[in-house]
């Protein structure tokens, strides 16, 4: 982008313009140029022993992050880095799109799907948001994706109703299938009429496709979905299993790439004429704007501590048993450049920071009769430069939680499935876009606001950490005997740094 300075060739200008002009003028266009090449951004790495793999055999979807869309964003752009499916067999491995959520729920979903192509190289695919509406709003980014089928590696083979346990969520493929069963791929299953021909017990069709997700023992998997309790009307039954297209996430990123152009003061700042207080009055305007709209970004996503003893990844937290149970949700690293403020009554300067975070919550519980919990929030910043740890008290600091059903007998749901507590897979915590498009996500957001709780000049970064604790709503049931899990996938934190 082209900067003008003020140097000798101003005052020698042959358009014989005031200097007060010429240096209101850069300045004008400094701004300008920083709206629209100066988008926010940040971005989500994982360890080598941490790296989430995206497969679906149905349309699935994961919440990247929470993000305050800056006032005049009208497109944000996603950056996905990671290694697909290189079995050599070439083609699509991954269709993926990104959606935006509102917080009253409304999608935002063009349906325009990327294709991540099978690479033995590590790559790059770039995905773009149209946010337009949604300038200055708070949304939810999803990643959706669905996998291809690799149609060269499939098996088949005749199975009865009693290899379908556990709530039909463990599948016995017997040897023939087990034989090529590889648990480090991805695997779609799919139901159809035995072999010999056999009329189905009942008139209606056989379940639809579910994915292998890991291996128990032997030849038993389990399966996600699970599988509907249609099968178990069928003594014998058909199962086919097929490779599905995977992608080995490294990291991620999102940028506000296109931002609308504030208009010119052309007119105001015309050659051989003097510009007005207000010009330079709308000049200081549009930079604070700027500086307050595109704080910086300091953590996006979950946090890596936080996983399963299976390796599951976006978020599982744990079993929060009968209720006030505090959980580590969320830790950030703050910035190392103190911020400050004037104080205009006692004309002082105070360092302090002030952040935002934009934390996800969901719940999922064993028993129906508990219904909705209310989640609170606390704030610990540590400064690792003097080891001081305070507590600053946060606005926004409770939400009420609508909890997700899980797979007990007692509870036969849907979105359950997705992050039931016992299933120790890789894709703990991800949705099913269509129960997402339904409102049955279960997500809440917290927006907590905090201010460091007293005066520091030091320039030590902070750690910054999000506790939640689950407590009793009214009207929500009883929590003992109940066994309820959280999950944490994604938060923002920003600093501000311009107030």
């Amino acid at each position: 982008m082209a900067f003008k300075k003020l140097d000798s060739a101003a005052v020698d200008s042959t358009l014989m313009r005031p200097v007060d002009a010429f240096v209101a003028q850069g300045m004008d266009a400094n701004v300008r140029a920083a709206w629209t090449s100066r988008g926010r951004g940040a971005g989500k790495s994982y360890g080598a022993d941490k790296r989430p793999t995206l497969a679906s055999a149905n349309v699935s979807c994961v919440p990247l992050s929470p993000w305050y869309v800056s006032p005049t964003c009208t497109e944000i752009t996603c950056k996905l880095r990671g290694l697909a499916t290189s079995d050599g067999v070439g083609g699509i491995a991954l269709n993926a799109r990104l959606v935006a959520q509102t917080l009253g729920g409304i999608i935002y979903d063009d349906l325009d799907n990327a294709t991540i192509l099978d690479d033995a190289s590590v790559q790059e695919k770039e995905l773009t948001l149209d946010v337009a509406a949604l300038e200055g709003e708070v949304i939810v980014v999803w990643l959706v994706f669905q996998s291809e089928l690799i149609t060269s590696s499939t098996a088949s083979d005749d199975r009865q109703s009693s290899d379908v346990s556990n709530f039909n969520i463990n599948l016995d493929l017997g040897a023939v299938i087990g034989a090529t069963f590889d648990d480090s791929k991805r695997w779609q299953v799919t139901f159809a009429e035995d072999s010999s021909g056999a009329s189905p017990a009942n008139s209606y069709d056989y379940p639809g496709p579910c994915m292998i997700i890991r291996s128990v023992s032997g030849n038993v998997v389990k399966v996600l979905p699970r599988m509907d309790e249609r099968i178990n009307s069928y003594p014998n039954f058909r199962v086919t299993i097929t490779e599905l297209g995977r992608f080995e996430l490294y990291g991620w990123s999102l940028t506000e790439t296109t931002l609308t152009e504030p208009a010119a003061l052309t007119d105001a700042l015309r050659p051989a004429s003097v510009p007005r207080a207000r010009s330079f009055s709308e000049i200081y305007r549009r930079e604070r704007a700027l500086a307050d709209t595109r704080t910086r970004v300091v953590h996006v996503g979950g946090s890596d501590d936080f996983e399963t003893q299976g390796g599951g990844r976006f978020g599982l937290i744990a079993a929060a048993g009968r209720g006030l149970v505090t959980h580590e949700a969320y830790q950030a690293l703050g910035g190392e450049l103190p911020t400050y403020k004037v104080n205009s009554a006692t004309a002082t300067t105070v360092y302090r920071r002030r952040y935002r975070a934009l934390a996800l919550i969901a719940g999922a519980v064993s028993s129906a009769q508990l219904q909705r919990f209310k989640a609170t929030a606390e704030i610990t910043i540590t400064d690792l430069g003097t080891g001081n740890t305070h507590q600053p008290t946060p606005t926004g600091a409770e939400a009420e939680v609508s909890t997700l059903g899980a797979i007990a007998p007692e509870l036969r749901t849907d979105s359950g499935d997705r992050i039931f507590l016992f299933l120790d897979h890789h894709l703990h915590g991800t949705w099913s876009f269509a129960d997402v498009v339904a409102g049955r996500h279960g997500l809440s957001l917290l927006d907590l606001t905090f201010e460091e709780a007293s005066p520091s000049a030091s320039t030590a970064t902070r750690v910054i950490q999000v506790q939640i604790t689950d407590e009793q709503a009214e009207g929500g049931g009883s929590m003992r005997g109940v066994t309820l899990v959280l999950y944490f996938p994604a938060c923002t934190i920003l600093v501000d740094e311009g107030f």
